[in-house]
């Protein structure tokens, strides 16, 4: 987990820069909303000198009798990441929202992106990251287009806050009304927003290195990312855009348990966002990102086959 020290670090460095954007008489407000998570960077350009090394693009390690994953139509998914749990350990969220087993190897792979909703994918779970040979597809993969850089990942403690969909502008709005002092002479509640999204744009994205995160916030225009996934991963159905209707057949699929639906919904995870990175070579449609989510039952019981992807793009 994540040292409180380092959390308490993080945490002081956030108020800060939210002083710096005129926000600091909403901090607390703000900070109640991040969530903690596990920041990805690129580091050098991997050289294959070893094995089992966290690893974004690139070709995998896998274990020697591993088969390549494919699609419904057979042909070789592209691997898209490998990430050692003993990197990970150190920085899994102690907030109560993701936990990763201790030791293994976690992939990603991906098949073709087109629609951008229920995107074909494999995430696979191996408890030994020991004797892993590095290996290549047979042939072209999904991602016809994919040349993919491999580069050593470098991992840090993040926290995240919410992105231009999941912030809360009505409880912004209210701070400005009982606290005066947030908003600065002739400012409106928009100009606020704005203010905060501009903080938001540089605390989430403060490098050019960073290629991912863990357990933190999807990008999107709309909230409904986690309505999206856990319909799918729940019941098989296709999202309709409409969060009350997902949300009803959701209590529908939970015996008529509303609060259950709303806490399955609350627990459906960002296990992994992956953005567009000009270093790596990924592009996702128009500069987007790709986001797979996990429900937090499936990930404390390490059911990584029962996860959801998708992809957003502006």
């Amino acid at each position: 987990m994540i040292k409180p020290e380092q959390c308490e670090r993080l945490t002081n460095k956030a108020r800060k820069t939210l002083e710096e954007y005129g926000l600091g008489e909403v901090s607390d407000l703000l900070l109640a909303s991040g969530r903690w998570g596990i920041r990805l960077d690129v580091s050098t350009i991997d050289e294959y000198r070893r094995t089992g090394n966290s690893r974004v693009g690139g070709s995998p390690d896998l274990p020697e009798k591993m088969e390549w994953p494919v699609t419904q139509e057979g042909v070789p998914m592209t691997f898209l990441a490998q990430l050692n749990l003993v990197d990970l350990s150190p920085y899994t969220p102690n907030d109560g929202r993701g936990s990763l087993p201790e030791r293994g190897m976690l992939y990603f792979f991906v098949g073709v992106d087109e629609p951008a909703y229920n995107i074909e994918h494999r995430v696979i779970f191996e408890p030994d990251a020991r004797n892993l040979v590095k290996r290549e597809p047979e042939g072209s993969t999904a991602l016809e287009q994919a040349g993919f850089v491999g580069h050593a990942v470098t991992v840090l403690p993040n926290l995240e806050f919410p992105t231009y969909a999941y912030v809360d502008s009505k409880a912004l709005s209210a701070a400005a009304v009982t606290q005066p002092d947030v908003q600065q002479e002739g400012e409106t509640d928009i100009d606020l927003y704005d203010r905060y999204l501009d903080f938001e744009s540089h605390w989430n994205h403060p490098s050019s290195k960073n290629w991912g995160g863990m357990f933190g916030y999807p990008d999107g225009q709309h909230p409904d990312a986690e309505h999206q996934a856990l319909l799918q991963i729940a019941t098989g159905e296709e999202y309709s855009y409409d969060e009350k209707a997902c949300e009803e057949k959701l209590t529908a699929h939970y015996d008529g348990d509303r609060n259950r639906a709303l806490q399955e919904l609350e627990d459906t995870l960002l296990l992994l966002k992956i953005d567009t990175h000009d270093e790596i070579g990924f592009q996702w449609w128009d500069c987007g990102e790709l986001q797979f989510f996990i429900r937090k039952a499936d990930l404390l019981a390490g059911r990584f086959d029962q996860t959801y992807c998708s992809l957003y793009s502006s």
